[in-house]
């Protein structure tokens, strides 16, 4: 009898291990962003909901203008792309209307470390764009170039 209570509590004890190693993985803390040197960030595509015909490519787009936009921060190396990165900007485009919704977050390995949602008329997307940009850089704590 006194075998099994030891047996029970050998097993109570590898469970409750394992179940705080999973726990840990499945939480995933942010890896440290690196204070100096070049950020590599990877803006994929915005996956379009509902794609209207007249505005093909509207999440591709907006994700290359972002990109664009990007470039002009100290250390931040943006690229379109669907590769994997340990900063990723990724999120959804959704055109309602005369209008058109942006759901955006910013990755860290896979923790997301910003997220936001941007609602304008289409023809103020790069505004939006210029919004995220600066939301995405005060994150990461970079500046804009110098001229």
């Amino acid at each position: 009898m006194d075998e099994q209570i030891l047996t029970l509590a050998g097993l109570a004890a590898v469970v409750a291990t394992l179940a705080l190693v999973v726990r840990a993985l499945i939480r995933r803390r942010p890896l440290p962003i690196p204070t100096q040197g070049a950020l590599r960030l990877v803006v994929r595509p915005l996956k379009e909901l509902a794609p209207d015909p007249e505005y093909l490519y509207l999440g591709r787009n907006f994700s290359r203008d972002l990109s664009a936009k990007l470039q002009k921060f100290e250390r931040l190396e943006p690229s379109v792309s669907d590769e994997a990165a340990s900063l990723t900007i990724d999120g959804t485009a959704r055109k309602t209307g005369p209008r058109v919704v942006i759901n955006v977050r910013l990755l860290n390995g896979r923790a997301t470390v910003w997220r936001g949602t941007y609602d304008g008329a289409l023809n103020e997307q790069s505004k939006l764009q210029e919004d995220i940009a600066a939301n995405v850089a005060r994150t990461l704590a970079v500046r804009a170039r110098k001229k």
